[in-house]
């Protein structure tokens, strides 16, 4: 009786064979041999993760959900194949590491902005207290500092602190490092809010509007305060009577003076809306 096909160990292998060939590439790097991505799915198919549940798990590949981070499918290796990619090669936004964790963050009022360097791509957030937080993820590869690598690629979240003040902050920092998506990146979300919920949230100036916005909604919700600083910000202004300001008078006319982030639409935005932002500054009309 013929043995029976792995098509799971196939895979690997042949994934493991193309990195070995573009790794031992000496020449120019956009003449290297192309690594192989594993597929699943519909259509073009989405990146899976090879995430077995035990030894002899019949369905090992994980299609991760992109938006919320968690396990949406599992497939068997039959139902995988190869596709060969480079360095150019476009990935559905919604399928990188870091778009599920922005969104959750967002949702708790943390608007994280994205930041790429000569380093790498990174995700940044300033906090009120100015201490800052840089996160990104490494695939399976070893690529450093990559937030725009498919969540099938998935290997370590890491992160960096950094700090103005002073002790008692002492902020404990450690890898996401299970190789889980799903684990790593819920873990990087709480950790990150409960930092925002001691070193306090503040409007970040590169933020994403879709960011920005799921963030608003988060403090109109709440009433919680994220902080507002000058740059990356414009002026709200409220007609107000002189009765409601310090030193002013009744019957004199001030403005109340907010300051919004940049990306928030604010055509509708009322007053009551605008104080979420913090407390205005006036000027005479």
């Amino acid at each position: 009786m013929p043995k029976r096909k792995n098509h799971t160990r196939q895979l690997l292998t042949a994934r493991r064979s193309a990195d070995t060939a573009y790794q031992q590439h000496t020449g120019e790097e956009k003449d290297a041999p192309p690594r192989l991505r594993i597929m699943a799915g519909h259509d073009q198919g989405t990146p899976v993760a090879h995430q077995p549940r035990h030894t002899h798990d019949p369905k090992p590949w994980v299609e991760y959900n992109g938006l919320t981070g968690q396990q949406l499918f599992r497939y068997t290796g039959r139902e995988c194949w190869t596709v060969p990619v480079d360095s150019q090669t476009p990935i559905d936004p919604t399928q990188t590491v870091s778009r599920s964790v922005f969104a959750r963050l967002a949702a708790h009022g943390i608007a994280c902005a994205p930041w790429p360097d000569s380093a790498g791509t990174h995700a940044r957030y300033t906090f009120a207290d100015r201490s800052e937080l840089t996160w990104a993820g490494t695939d399976i590869y070893g690529r450093e500092c990559s937030n725009y690598h498919p969540t099938g690629e998935h290997s370590v979240m890491a992160v960096r602190w950094t700090q103005e003040a002073k002790p008692p902050y002492r902020e404990k920092i450690a890898e996401f490092a299970s190789g889980n998506y799903a684990a790593d990146s819920a873990a990087l979300a709480a950790w990150i809010v409960t930092l925002a919920d001691c070193h306090g949230r503040k409007w970040q100036d590169h933020a994403t509007a879709q960011d920005n916005g799921a963030a608003l909604t988060w403090q109109q919700r709440t009433s919680r305060v994220i902080a507002a600083e000058t740059p990356g910000m414009h002026s709200l202004r409220f007609a107000v009577d002189g009765e409601c300001v310090p030193g002013g008078r009744t019957g004199e006319t001030w403005n109340a003076v907010y300051a919004v982030p940049a990306d928030i639409d604010t055509a509708h935005m009322t007053k009551a809306d605008a104080q979420h932002f913090g407390a205005p500054t006036f000027e005479r009309a």
